[in-house]
């Protein structure tokens, strides 16, 4: 199963190479879905080390870019729905919609290689996000994310955009929140993403 992923991301390489397309334009609109793992947000000061953080929540997001070149200027607005989960290494408890989070992603991206019509990019940025805890005060974080994708042509003005990315940003947790044994830590995430590009 572990193989299922880079083999079909080289099925869709190798589909689009011989699929005619437009030439890539330069303003794209995207709509996609991203799932995304947390670790770091809070940790107890004890044996078992278990942290409560964000469980494993999937993410809906929109973006725009405008490409000069090889370069190109992007924001992606998402939004989520988060669990509550309490992490330790055999078991995980979680409250399901216990986070609101609006997310703002500006980025700059750059395409490091060309394979036929399909482009790899790199992404990086600054990241702000509205954290709305259920009974309790919004609060918002900054931090950074970067991000490798790949974009495939799919015949007229749409393409395919599979992307994998890590992001950081402080703990969700105000310094009150925590019972005492815990302390708030740094909150790291990866994901995985698919969107569909309308390009003009």
């Amino acid at each position: 199963m572990k193989c299922m992923t880079p083999l079909g991301l080289l099925c869709i390489v190798a589909l689009s190479m011989g699929t005619p397309t437009r030439a890539w334009c330069q303003w794209s609109l995207g709509l996609g879905v991203e799932a995304e793992r947390f670790w770091g947000g809070s940790l107890e000061n004890g044996p078992e080390q278990k942290s409560f953080r964000p469980y494993r929540p999937l993410v809906l997001g929109v973006g725009a870019e405008h490409r000069f070149g090889s370069v190109g200027l992007g924001l992606r607005v998402t939004y989520t729905e988060a669990a509550l989960g309490l992490e330790g290494e055999d078991a995980v408890v979680a409250v399901k919609d216990a986070f609101e989070v609006i997310g703002l992603a500006p980025e700059v991206s750059y395409q490091i290689a060309a394979l036929g019509p399909n482009r790899l990019l790199l992404h990086a940025g600054p990241l702000i996000e509205f954290w709305h805890p259920v009974d309790s005060e919004s609060r918002t974080r900054a931090g950074a994310r970067g991000a490798a994708s790949l974009l495939v042509p799919l015949g007229g003005r749409f393409g395919l955009s599979v992307a994998g990315s890590l992001a950081v940003i402080p703990s969700p947790f105000n310094s009150d929140e925590l019972l005492e044994q815990y302390e708030r830590q740094t909150l790291w995430r990866r994901g995985f993403s698919g969107a569909l590009q309308y390009l003009f």
